[in-house]
């Protein structure tokens, strides 16, 4: 896992006619903010969801246990993040930025690790801050590749029967194109909007039986752009211990696939799709979470 912090200055040399060959003689500030990239190795069910928030916007949980939230990307109203601010540093040294929203963010998940998650954060002003004690996280159930499952559907389906023996790994890129600004008498962000959502989806699939159909349907004697519905699960537990994670990406293949990679003598290729909206699902991108958190701090 890791973090980096960025505090962000616009800054200009003034240009003065003068007889002198100084670089400049006055300098100003004239806008400060932040921004910060991060990457979790291990996420679990419970802690995805303050990634999804920032991104989303908060999802009001049902319960009791297992609590669940879902979040669908916008299409005719703009979102409102779920705004945090982040603290980094130690003992004697914790700077925060403020207001932070996640602008981009990639999950991905493969048979052998758990679920990756990281992005690109966007915020207000870096600060100097006061160090609080964390204890370490109790009550979360980490993802593994054990839990998951892969389903791809029409496009006009509504079954999602999971692969058998057939994906490796997966990922999801969402880009909310997300920006900050400020207006006149502003130094730091005041304001945000989003402009147009995209994502994208990756599976790395074995070739077979199953899988090739795909490749057909591309690249067969009638080549076509492949439109599909992709569920991708991750679940544990029953009744009150179930613990799930499950996206529903709707997308079109807008590149042909690459023939073909070698994964230890097996052969595999990536089924690419970028988002479509799709009137079935009334989406292009669904997740849904099922956790033990009720309340995100």
């Amino acid at each position: 896992s890791s973090f980096r912090m960025r505090p962000e200055f616009e800054t200009r040399a003034l240009d003065q006619l003068r007889g002198s060959l100084a670089p400049t003689y006055q300098s100003t500030l004239d806008n400060y903010a932040g921004s910060a990239t991060f990457e979790v190795s291990d996420e679990s069910f419970e802690d995805i969801n303050y990634w999804l928030e920032a991104l989303f916007g908060s999802a009001t949980p049902t319960g009791p246990l297992p609590y669940v939230r879902a979040y669908a990307a916008p299409t005719t109203a703009a979102v409102t993040p779920h705004f945090m601010t982040l603290q980094w540093g130690q003992a004697n040294g914790v700077f925060q930025l403020q207001d932070a929203s996640v602008a981009s963010l990639t999950l991905s998940g493969a048979d052998n690790t758990g679920v990756q998650v990281g992005g690109s954060i966007i915020g207000g002003k870096v600060t100097a801050g006061t160090y609080t004690s964390l204890n370490d996280r109790t009550g979360t159930t980490r993802m593994s590749g054990c839990m998951a499952s892969v389903a791809i559907e029409t496009w006009t389906g509504s079954t999602f029967t999971p692969l058998a023996s057939s994906a490796f790994s997966w990922e999801i890129s969402i880009n909310s194109n997300r920006e900050y600004r400020g207006y006149l008498g502003d130094c730091t962000p005041t304001a945000y909007n989003d402009q147009k959502w995209s994502g994208q989806l990756r599976l790395s699939l074995e070739l077979n039986d199953t899988t090739d159909d795909h490749l057909i349907a591309m690249l067969g004697a009638s080549s076509a752009i492949l439109e599909k519905q992709v569920r991708i699960t991750y679940k544990t537990g029953t009744s009150t211990t179930e613990r799930s994670m499950a996206i529903t990406f709707a997308g079109h293949s807008m590149q042909a696939p690459e023939l073909f990679q070698d994964r230890n003598g097996v052969t595999t290729y990536d089924l690419v799709l970028d988002g479509v909206y799709n009137s079935t699902l009334g989406n292009w991108l669904k997740i849904e979470t099922k956790s033990a958190t009720q309340t995100l701090a």
